[in-house]
């Protein structure tokens, strides 16, 4: 009974992901490193950083130097629209302090 009354639910809060990045060693042939600022740009590196569940698959882009300028970009593998639905974009950005 509590199987049947999950599963409107579910189909509730499924979603399809049109982008996944999980920064593998062929990251770089996905991502473009701006030279905006150039002289005053910092280098990415892709580590797990400080608080991972798994040190391999969890990593990210990491900048590695304070006080730098920093950007990339990556597309989407294919078109699509979202037209009459909500678009999601997610990501997450730490900063940590070692003071």
């Amino acid at each position: 009974m509590r199987v049947l009354l999950l599963l409107p639910l579910l189909a509730l809060a499924s979603a399809t992901v049109y982008y996944k990045e999980t920064f593998d060693p062929s990251w770089s042939s996905r991502w473009v490193i701006s030279d905006w600022k150039k002289s005053e740009a910092g280098k990415f590196e892709v580590r797990a950083g400080d608080w991972y569940g798994d040190a391999e698959a969890d990593k990210g882009l990491a900048t590695t130097q304070d006080a730098r300028f920093y950007a990339a970009s990556s597309k989407f593998k294919k078109s699509f629209s979202n037209e009459g639905k909500d678009l999601v974009f997610q990501f997450q950005v730490r900063f940590p302090q070692k003071n």
